[in-house]
């Protein structure tokens, strides 16, 4: 399910365009610079996330995918 517009707008302003990765499997941990282009539930629905802000981060590609394939365990 994605997020409203909303939340989508503040996500992607607060990371100022940029991939918001913070995964300990992430090939550029704490320093991932490429643009973001995808909105990512940090924890999903179906766990008790939320479509809020707080639940929203702005991934590359890449790094959405991994994230996927990862689940809660690359999260620090």
């Amino acid at each position: 399910m994605a997020f409203p517009e909303s939340v989508e707008l503040e996500a992607r302003q607060r990371a100022r365009g940029i991939c918001q990765c913070e995964r300990r499997t992430c090939p550029h941990f704490g320093r991932c610079r490429v643009r973001g282009a995808e909105f990512h539930h940090k924890r999903s629905l179906t766990s008790g996330g939320t479509d809020e802000l707080s639940n929203c981060e702005f991934l590359c590609s890449p790094c959405h995918q991994r994230s996927h394939a990862e689940g809660d365990l690359g999260l620090l």
